[in-house]
């Protein structure tokens, strides 16, 4: 296909590796040119050259952000300032270093936030148009899947010993992104979308008697009140992250050269 755009992934796990393989089978209007990997035992397959941030950024037409949030600004700093568009998943990234957002208005390069691990973004887009009065959204997961997250370390809680589902914080989006950067990509995602980190409610619950990842929303407006909730098995490479989010990227890019497109 002509006009093809010369794509680069950084980070090659759980979520970076689904998207190479789904470039690597083909996705009409695209070629994986490079990847960063920070890991130097990860062997990549097919002659595909493993480069550092900048190189990925000078070299690739679309870079596709699949890191952890910490090291996201490493990124975006060089991709922003070539002007180039970034796919970023960590989007808690956007809240726990807000220089991004500050580079990217200095860019002609876009920042493309898919919606990862959530349904219903469509319709919060929409209802943002008429004014959304209220956003919440309640997070749950087996309890090893906050394994690490600060609010967990500080506190010294004991995720192996909770047997009941437990509620470990309310807050806002921008203070659950400090609580756990990892787990809560959704809450940033679900803020930008709507009302703003500062007025998105948040509850994250860890819970012993479910399997799964589920994440609810509920936004009101004057006219309409919209609840969707979805459930998903947490992805085998990484329990704090579901296979959803890895095919949202994959959405957003067939969304971009597809002939008809559904949003």
């Amino acid at each position: 296909m002509t006009n093809e755009k010369t794509v680069g992934i950084a980070g090659l796990g759980a979520i970076g590796q689904s998207v190479y393989k789904a470039l690597q089978n083909g996705i009409d209007g695209y070629r994986l040119h490079a990847v960063s990997e920070l890991n130097p035992s990860f062997t990549i397959e097919n002659s595909i050259p493993n480069v550092d941030f900048t190189t990925l950024a000078k070299e690739c037409d679309l870079i596709i952000e699949c890191l952890p949030p910490a090291i996201v600004p490493a990124l975006a700093q060089p991709v922003l300032s070539e002007g180039k568009d970034l796919i970023l998943i960590s989007a808690c990234a956007l809240l726990l270093t807000p220089e991004i957002l500050e580079w990217h208005g200095l860019s002609t390069g876009r920042i493309i936030v898919p919606s990862g691990a959530l349904i219903g973004l469509d319709g919060v887009n929409a209802l943002k148009n008429i004014g959304i009065e209220k956003s919440k959204i309640i997070s749950k997961k087996p309890p090893m899947g906050f394994a690490s997250a600060p609010l967990v370390e500080n506190n010294n809680i004991d995720l192996k010993n909770i047997e009941n589902p437990t509620c470990l914080f309310t807050g806002n989006a921008y203070e659950a992104a400090k609580a756990f950067p990892a787990n809560v990509n959704v809450a940033a995602t679900l803020s930008f979308a709507g009302i703003g980190p500062e007025r998105t409610e948040v509850e994250v619950w860890a819970d012993p008697q479910t399997n799964r990842n589920s994440h609810e929303i509920i936004v009101e407006s004057r006219y309409s009140r919209m609840q969707a909730l979805v459930q998903n098995d947490p992805d085998p490479a990484n329990p704090k992250t579901s296979v959803l989010a890895a095919q949202s990227i994959i959405a957003v890019l067939k969304g971009f050269t597809d002939p008809l497109t559904v949003l």
